[in-house]
Parts: C-alpha cells; structure tokens; sequence
C-alpha cells in the first residue's frame, strides 16, 4: 500500500476512467455518509458539480474534508482512496457543470438535475492510499 499526497501513476488510469466514486463527509452526527458522484480529475484536484442544499454540502460546509474511494471493476483488490480538503465555488455560468457532463458524453441542456445554483466542490489531495497494482495490499 502507498501513502502519499498524488495520485500514482499506477492508479491514474482508474481516476481518469472511473464513471462513479464513493464520496464520503462527515455527518452533523459525527457519522460518515457516503454518497456516489460524477467527477472529474483537472490539475491534480478532483472536481466535482453539486447542489448546495444537498447534506453532503451542509457536512462540507461544517467540516471541509472528504475522501474520494474508487474500486477497479476490472480488479477489485486494486484501489483508491484520495482523502483531502474541500473548497467550494459558485459555478455562476455552469463552465464546470458542461466540462463534467462532457465527460459523461451529456450536455447542460440535457442534464435533468436542476441547474440553478450549482457549485464546484474541489477535493484537494492530503493522502492518496492505493492497494492493488504492485501496492500491496
């Protein structure tokens, strides 16, 4: 297993490619809550487009660190968990909300989820744990 604070080249592969992670916060109970979410990976930051009423930004707000936890279908003992610091951004003219659906092969005008207000959440890596792939496990 690797500890660090970049994602190896190793694993970039499965944060380029994944289509779903495992977003976790912490709840106002102290509990962890984990939901899936759309990202993208730019600059060496995970991005992603949310809503601000949603708990996940309420915990983010209260408590700005998240992990970010991907799982190689291919390999299932191959994994990622990039833990980190959270900022959070108005996206006033949805500029992330298109990069992020294009990835997805969608369009803003496509996208059923409502559009107004959207936010950037930005996970800025602290450490990257990997397993699998020569990592160990």
């Amino acid at each position: 297993m690797t500890d660090a604070s970049t994602i190896p080249a190793t694993h970039l592969d499965l944060v380029e490619n994944a289509t779903i992670a495992a977003f976790t916060t912490i709840g106002p109970n102290g509990y962890p809550q984990t939901g899936a979410i759309w990202f993208t990976l730019e600059d060496g930051v995970i991005r992603s487009s949310q809503l601000p009423e949603r708990q996940r930004m309420k915990n983010i707000a209260a408590r700005p660190q998240a992990s970010l936890f991907i799982i190689d279908p291919t390999d299932p003992m191959a994994t990622i968990d990039i833990r980190g610091d959270v900022s959070v951004e108005v996206d006033t003219d949805l500029s992330y909300l298109a990069r992020m659906l294009e990835k997805y092969g969608s369009t803003v005008a496509e996208f059923r989820p409502p559009t107004d207000g959207r936010v950037v959440l930005t996970l800025t890596p602290t450490r990257v744990r990997v397993t699998g792939r020569g990592a160990g496990l």
